[in-house]
Order: C-alpha cells, then sequence, then structure tokens
C-alpha cells in the first residue's frame, strides 16, 4: 500500500506550469509581520503571478512585477480554476 502524501506534496501535485497564483494568507501575514524596517512591501505585486517552470522542489513565478522567484508549493495557491 503506498505511503500517504504529505499536504505539500498534494499541493505540488495539484499546480502545474501556466497556472496563476498568488502568496498564500500566511505567506502574507508573515511577509508583513517579519520584514526588516525598509524592505520594500511586495504584498501588493504577489496578488498575481504565472507559473513559468518548476523543479522538484520549487515552482518558479513570474510576478506582476517582473520578478521571477521560486515559490514552495506551502507559500502560493492557486487562483485560477
Amino acid at each position: 500500500m503506498p505511503a500517504e502524501l504529505s499536504v505539500e506534496e498534494r499541493l505540488y501535485l495539484k499546480m502545474k506550469i501556466g497556472d496563476i497564483v498568488k502568496w498564500t494568507m500566511v505567506e502574507h501575514s508573515y511577509h508583513l509581520a517579519c520584514s526588516a524596517i525598509g524592505t520594500p512591501d511586495l504584498t501588493n505585486v504577489r496578488n498575481c503571478g504565472i507559473i513559468i517552470d518548476k523543479n522538484t522542489k520549487n515552482f518558479f513565478v513570474l510576478w506582476q512585477n517582473g520578478d521571477i522567484r521560486a515559490a514552495h508549493p506551502n507559500t502560493i495557491e492557486v487562483i485560477n480554476d
């Protein structure tokens, strides 16, 4: 009998290249609470991005401000269905 998948593994299998994503509420809150003074506020530009590539651990997201950043599956959520 196969071992049960972790939450992160299920999230990874659910997302695919081309999906439109945003930061999860936890990631959004973490950025607001834990950013150093003077760090640019990225919460507005992390509301919409598209997955452009992936590897065995991360997705690579092109965010609306032009940044391309790696994101763990538990830090982003799909907003297109």
